[in-house]
């Protein structure tokens, strides 16, 4: 099975809290967010911007889902993903 761009949305709980995300490359851990390559959708009226990004220590904020995925997606690469599909 090869690693891909496709993405879903999924809620997570963490701290008792949902956490929407949309999760990339499939869901690896259906109840634990970090384990899986996501965007956190912070939902509309967030101050920084409605999507975070977080990759190892580094972390983007952004009204722009399309600027954080290009971000995410160099990053899938070099992690060895491959292009497939978006569900």
């Amino acid at each position: 099975m090869k690693n891909t761009y496709s993405k879903i949305r999924h809620t997570f709980t963490e701290d008792g809290k949902p956490l929407n995300a949309i999760v990339y490359g499939g869901l690896v851990k259906p109840d634990e967010a970090m384990a899986n390559c996501i965007i956190e959708d912070l939902g509309e009226g967030f101050q920084l911007g409605r999507y975070m990004l977080t990759i190892s220590n580094d972390g983007w904020v952004s009204d722009d889902l399309e600027e954080l995925e290009t971000r995410l997606f160099e990053w899938m690469q070099r992690q060895g993903y491959e292009y497939d599909s978006e569900k």
